[in-house]
């Protein structure tokens, strides 16, 4: 195994961005073409429909519309990184700023939805991000003994 692409350090720091809403040193970490690909749109359907968004425009437009309702943050488990790939865990918390539905579900404003995710970003040889595929673990704010580890 080669030097990691990425120290767990590094990816803080973009984490950071991430948690801040700092979209423009989010995307300085992508590559032109990278694609970030869900496993579903995080709706309640029968059949999960996966979502795709292809470069930092899309990313961006598609961050705002979700933090219009939510503030979003990654806190950082699991890391893993070799030469070319890296695989992460986070405890991922959705908080509402506003009543409404989410994910078919009535949420109010300060109440919190998080989930545990694990995250595979592939490199270019450049060392940015082309590809990023994000997943869901499991609901964790359905457990009884869930405690949040933001707020608004």
């Amino acid at each position: 195994m080669g030097k990691p692409i990425m120290t767990r350090e590094e990816f803080m720091e973009y984490e950071n961005y991430f948690n801040t809403m700092q979209y423009e040193k989010v995307v300085s970490y992508f590559n032109p073409k990278c694609t970030v690909e869900y496993m579903d749109s995080f709706t309640r359907a029968a059949q999960p429909t996966p979502q795709t968004v292809t470069g930092p425009a899309e990313f961006i437009e598609n961050y705002k519309t979700l933090h219009e309702n939510f503030r979003e943050f990654l806190t950082l488990g699991i890391f893993l990184s070799d030469e070319k790939n890296m695989i992460v865990e986070f405890q991922t918390e959705f908080i509402a700023l506003r009543d409404g539905d989410f994910q078919g579900a009535s949420i109010k404003r300060g109440e919190c939805f998080a989930v545990n995710q694990f995250c595979v970003y592939d490199f270019d040889e450049n060392g940015k991000f082309s590809r990023i595929r994000i997943s869901h673990h499991r609901v964790l704010s359905n457990d009884p003994a869930f405690k949040p580890l933001h707020s608004i």
